[in-house]
């Protein structure tokens, strides 16, 4: 058989670098196009208004303090800065999830000498384009500073490993440490992928020393004391990155050095909170939760990355490393995921991350094959007897030809599904509560609450407004009456009735108590299941 060349040469031998570069660039601009387009149309999350209230407070007050159930300081500290030198409203509470999805996206360009100029160009177009990549770049969560510092982590270590012997490697070690030290400050799924490379890491290093042992025929002893030594070498430059992971890490996490909390605490709140929240299920489903997910928005992934699954678990060639790495990433984020009871859609970006690679990286190697060299014997040499049995002779570049017109028209028909999945979720049901993306998403009657709300001839500051909860789930609302300094939240109605307007739960007969000659009412849905009642003073009505 005939070993594989390297992908750099097999993948797109006719595209030349300046054409790579402008394609890929091509790519990131319409991918930031995406995630730009009316990047605030959308109501505010119960989720983003709690982040971005935290931030306000941050911005306004330097007050921080890290709890779990919100994650790490990095997207609030980012955002404030945003928030100062840009403005604050729910589109520029959400550029920086939109920077790192652009960013991501770039990174790609790191691994052209393992996925090939093709493969990087697919696997760039298929994450761009992503209907859950675009969703929650276009959403102010953490999830995003996670999947770029993942990205990042993967290539500046195999870039590091790339230069191993030469002094190139110290940037890319750079990057490593300091993606690994943001993801952590981002959210505790970081310490989700660490385990995931640092379980890949240890399995390499004992394969490492293995085969040396039964290759140079030593004792085991003297093997562990021979790699010992040659690791010894690197350790400077290993304590210093761990060094710049810790300052980090430190750096967000005591709100620039401001406040007092050490490096266990942060880890132990972490472990503590969240190993609590998978016992307890608090949002708990079934183990496939993301399959219906994954097959209703990421057809294109889903399939070509299930097939570059099992085609680069027997590759052979230069980069069979990496593929076989890749293959244990997917696999592995499926699975772990799939397990923890903690199922909320914004997470199976960090599965459609690897699966993406994987699928472009199949595309690539598949449309880059020159199908005219091959040939009609040539299966003779693969085990393939169909030529000496078949009455016809088996032409390997007439089937070779047909196999990549049916791919091509699958994949048309999967890419037309998904640009259209993502182009309707995230412009036109992007509030939809059947979308399995949405997820408790706010309504947009928030938006006719506020209209209305803005129209009272009282000003902000003189406004006096209670909204009543018993379960205290009234967000967004707190974000989008910020400026409104008179507001109160409670979890049932004050005593008196000094009020100029109040926000109950729709079950609520507000007339019981108070005049209906006096107070109008509007009915409104905070999201699916809490419908509530703006009861108002009709004097507050401009015409009134």
């Amino acid at each position: 058989m005939q070993q594989s060349p390297d992908n750099d040469t097999a993948n797109s031998p006719k595209l030349s670098d300046q054409k790579y570069r402008l394609l890929g660039l091509l790519i990131v601009f319409f991918a930031l196009v995406l995630r730009l387009f009316e990047l605030g149309e959308r109501v505010f999350h119960h989720d983003e208004s709690v982040h971005a209230s935290f931030t306000l407070k941050l911005l306004e007050t330097g007050e921080y303090s890290y709890n779990p159930a919100y994650h790490g300081p990095f997207l609030f500290h980012s955002t404030a800065a945003v928030f100062h030198f840009l403005g604050i409203n729910d589109t520029t509470a959400r550029l920086v999830p939109v920077f790192f999805g652009v960013a991501t996206i770039l990174l790609l360009f790191l691994l052209k000498k393992e996925l090939g100029k093709s493969g990087v160009l697919w696997s760039m177009f298929l994450l761009a384009f992503s209907p859950s990549m675009v969703y929650f770049s276009r959403f102010f969560r953490n999830d995003m500073i996670i999947v770029f510092c993942t990205l990042a982590a993967v290539a500046g270590a195999f870039r590091y490993l790339d230069n191993i012997h030469s002094s190139k490697r110290y940037p890319y070690l750079i990057l490593t440490a300091a993606s690994l030290a943001i993801a952590v400050t981002a959210k505790e799924n970081a310490y989700l992928v660490i385990l995931i490379f640092g379980a890949y890491a240890g399995m390499g290093l004992l394969y490492w020393i293995y085969s040396s042992w039964k290759r140079e025929n030593l004792s085991l002893q003297k093997t562990l004391l021979l790699k010992s030594s040659a690791l010894l070498s690197f350790l400077p430059e290993f304590l210093l990155s761990g060094a710049l992971f810790i300052f980090i890490v430190m750096f967000f996490y005591t709100s620039l050095f401001r406040n007092d909390i050490s490096l266990f605490s942060i880890v132990e709140r972490a472990f503590t909170h969240w190993m609590a929240m998978h016992r307890i299920e608090r949002i708990g489903g079934p183990f496939y939760y993301y399959i219906p997910i994954l097959f209703r928005y990421e057809i294109p992934v889903i399939l070509f990355g299930t097939a570059g699954f099992f085609h680069f678990l027997n590759k052979k060639g230069k980069n069979a490393s990496f593929f076989l790495f890749l293959c244990y990433w997917a696999f592995t984020s499926l699975l772990l995921y799939s397990y923890l009871q903690e199922k909320v859609p914004w997470l199976v970006v960090h599965i459609v991350l690897p699966f993406g690679i994987l699928a472009g990286a199949c595309l690539g190697d598949f449309f880059s094959r020159n199908i005219e060299s091959i040939k009609p014997d040539q299966g003779l040499l693969e085990g393939n007897i169909s030529p000496l049995t078949d009455k016809k002779p088996f032409s390997r570049t007439e089937h070779a030809g047909k196999a990549r017109t049916l791919t091509a028209v699958i994949l048309a028909l999967a890419l037309l599904f998904s640009l259209g999945q993502c182009i309707s979720v995230n412009y036109y049901r992007s509030m939809e509560p059947a979308e399995l993306m949405t997820y408790t998403q706010a309504s947009p009657d928030i938006r006719e609450l506020m209209v209305m709300i803005e129209g009272f001839n009282r000003r902000p500051e003189t406004l006096r407004l209670y909204v009543i909860d018993p379960n205290k789930l009234y967000w967004p609302l707190p974000w989008y009456l910020r400026d409104y300094e008179k507001t109160g939240y409670s979890s049932k109605p004050p005593a008196s009735s000094k009020y100029d307007a109040i926000i109950v739960p729709i079950s609520y007969d507000m007339y019981k108590e108070i005049s209906a000659e006096e107070y109008s009412s509007y009915n409104f849905t905070l999201r699916p299941g809490r419908d509530f009642t703006l009861y108002y003073k009709k004097t507050l009505e401009k015409n009134g």
